[in-house]
Parts: structure tokens; sequence; C-alpha cells
């Protein structure tokens, strides 16, 4: 058996940083940034908690941020650092079923773990490329099964974790079916399918629940159907598979089966138009986009768009 067929079926065994281990090793403290007068600077990713607050990570101010409509609250917690609970380019966020917080804090190399306040509970990860370490993750899914992926990009592969211990890790760099080049996000089916962004090489590549390639649906290109550098990926309630085509500035809309269905957007600054896009969400029949080049979040809703008003 070789390297990579061991790795694939057995997992490595890795490095997991817990707040009781103190702080992971990072680059120095990045620049205080001082925020704009309105809203974002760079909103990366969106997630929303069961309450229906939604969190937004805003990259370049170190931050994320919390906006629960029912009471037109807008809040923040983070601070630019390497120490535990401060972070060094936020990214992927998503909330698990245990209503916790799991942020990618991408240039630290861990996902960090809050509550809904943002008060830390745990500190995932350290950089590096063995088995448990990450070089600048970006993208994060709990799977409602009590495992989280983490889309470990520049180590080119996402690792699995359960009760925030290492059990696999899936795919390596390569230009074969199950490898990749950059993965930025993934994702879950309820039968245990991983869908796994592969933004280099512009697909979409499902994975079985025994972590073996199934299929893949996309390729690089501008024309419908194809990527420019992907960056966000989720699945709605009904399993469609909407994707964030950042470097052809729009959203992409796949049936469960990878058919396309839509796509939304064009590039731009207007109302509907987009820069970058990275990051969706979903909340009581709205979706909302990270629209990062933009620095901004639009909402999209029975086939219109406005823009998240923070103020």
């Amino acid at each position: 058996m070789n390297r990579r067929d061991f790795i694939k079926s057995v997992g490595v065994a890795g490095t997991v940083s817990l707040l009781a281990r103190g702080g992971s090793r990072a680059s120095a403290a990045p620049p205080a940034v001082a925020p704009p007068q309105n809203g974002f600077k760079g909103p990366f990713d969106i997630a929303a908690t069961q309450a229906g607050v939604l969190l937004i990570t805003d990259s370049p101010l170190y931050r994320v941020v919390r906006f629960d409509s029912t009471k037109g609250a807008v809040s923040s917690f983070g601070k630019p650092g390497s120490t535990v609970g401060r972070f060094n380019y936020p990214l992927g966020i998503a909330v698990g079923p245990d209503g916790l917080v799991y942020v990618v804090d991408s240039n630290n190399g861990r996902v960090q773990v809050f509550d809904e306040s943002g008060s830390l509970k745990r500190v995932i990860g350290s950089i590096g490329s063995l088995g448990g370490t990450f070089s600048t993750p970006q993208g994060v899914c709990p799977d409602g099964k009590g495992r989280l992926l983490v889309a470990d990009t520049r180590n080119h592969r996402i690792q699995i974790f359960e009760n925030f211990e290492l059990v696999a890790v899936l795919g390596d760099l390569g230009d074969e079916k199950d490898q990749f080049r950059l993965p930025t996000a993934c994702a879950v089916r309820p039968g245990g399918e991983i869908l796994v962004l592969d933004s280099k090489h512009g697909l979409v590549k499902v994975f079985g629940p025994d972590l073996k390639f199934k299929e893949s649906f996309g390729g690089v290109g501008s024309s419908p159907g194809s990527f420019n550098m992907p960056q966000g990926m989720k699945l709605d309630e009904q399993g469609r598979v909407w994707v964030a085509d950042t470097g052809n500035h729009r959203i992409q809309l796949f049936s469960a089966e990878g058919k396309l269905v839509s796509a939304l957007g064009r590039n731009g600054s207007a109302v509907g138009e987009f820069i970058s896009p990275t990051g969706i969400a979903f909340r009581q029949g709205k979706v909302y986009i990270a629209d990062n080049g933009n620095a901004r979040v639009q909402v999209f809703e029975n086939e219109k768009f406005e823009v998240l008003g923070l103020n």
C-alpha cells in the first residue's frame, strides 16, 4: 500500500492544539486596521445560527460581525493577533448543530471554536504540513454527525476531525481525480457524500462516505457551468449546490445531480452585480452572498437583490 492509499484509508496521526495547551505557532501579529465608517471592509464567508443571527468574517478587519436583524443589532468579536482568540485573516465560518461557531483563522493556520457570543472554547491545529496542522486553510464544514471537515488549502487536502481529533485525510496535491490543487470549500450531504471545491481545477468533486472519488462537475472557464478560481460553496435544504464563482464574478446554482440551474450576477458594483464573491449562506428563504470586492453582503430573494444594511 503506497502512502496516498494509506492516508486515505487510515488517516494520519496529527497534532490538535487545544486551548489548554496554549497558543499555536503563527506569524507576527498583523497591524490593526481602522474599521470603515459603514459596513464591511472585506466580507468573506457567512453562517447563520439556529436563532437566525448572521455571522460574517470580515477578513481585513480581523473580526467576525454578528448581525441580528430581529433586534437590529450589530456587534463583532475578534482582534488582530496570533494569541488564542485573535485572528490573522479569518476566512471560512460555520455553525455546528451544537451551536458552536467554527472560524478558520487562515494565516494563523488553525480553526478557532467559539460560542455564539464570541467566547473562545477551543483551538484546533497550528501551522504546518503534518496531519492536524494547516497551511492557509479556508473552508470549514461540520457534518452534523460529530465530524468537522477543513479545507486545508495550501496543503491541498481535506482534513476530517472527530471529537476534535484527526481521523482521516482526503486527497493530496496533484491532477488525478482524487487529488486537489487549492481546495477552498467542502460540504457534506445527509448520506455522507463529501463535496470538495477544487478551485484551481475548477471542479466540484464528489466523494463517497468511504472517501473514494465518485464524480465531478464544472471545469475551468467562463462559460455557464464552468468556474474561474471559485472560493465558496454551500448546499441548500433541497441539496442543491451553490458556488461562488469568484473569478467570473457570479454565483452558480446546480441541482443535486450537478446540472446547472442558473447563474446569478455579473461583474460590477450595481445591486445584483459582484466583484469576486466568496461566501454564501441561507436564512429564512433568503440567500446571503459575501460580495467581497464590493465590501458588502447582498441578499437574494424572489429573484431580486438588495444590500444588507448594517446601519
